[in-house]
């Protein structure tokens, strides 16, 4: 009778911990931010089709892929925010990154594999590859003159430079 009983104690301690366990989980899940799933033929599409005549008469649809791919290394390799830094102090907020660093990094590994670019090509694919980002919320452009606007309204290449450039944040 005893031996049942602490049987019983045991499997009601093991399903306690276990929902414990489980609440605990569900509680930092429900703290991340949402995950943006990037859909890589609609990005090519849309960047196909945000792009310049002068840019889509030279890129083919392989070459637009390669950039865009190296676009999105780029962001993993240098802009990914783990639950703390290298100095062990917690990461809080978005990770923000100079948006057209990534010419000079997908350059330098187009150069490495061998696949001939024009840095001007490259330029008009991260722009559009950025708003295309921003479209479906995997980036947010810290521009109070963009941000006003409605998207639908601005346009996606040959903006005008705005003074102070174009931070984006990776959300």
């Amino acid at each position: 009778m005893v031996a049942v009983a602490l049987l019983l104690l045991a499997a009601v301690l093991v399903v306690v911990i276990a929902l414990l366990f489980v609440g605990w989980a569900v509680g930092r899940t429900n703290d991340m931010p949402d995950q943006i799933v990037v859909d890589a033929h609609e990005a090519i599409e849309f960047c196909a089709s945000a792009l310049p005549a002068d840019v889509t008469a030279v890129l083919s649809y392989e070459e637009l892929r390669r950039i865009l791919r190296l676009h999105l290394e780029w962001i993993q390799a240098f802009h990914f925010a783990p639950e703390t830094s290298s100095r062990g102090d917690a990461v809080d907020g978005p990770v923000v990154f100079e948006e057209f660093d990534a010419v000079d990094y997908i350059l330098e590994r187009a150069d490495v594999n061998r696949f001939e670019v024009e840095r001007e090509h490259v330029q008009a694919v991260v722009e559009a590859h950025s708003s295309y980002l921003q479209v479906v919320g995997a980036i947010h452009l810290d521009d109070p003159v963009k941000v006003e606007q409605d998207l639908a309204e601005l346009p996606l290449l040959d903006a005008p430079e705005l003074e102070g450039g174009g931070d984006a944040e990776l959300e």
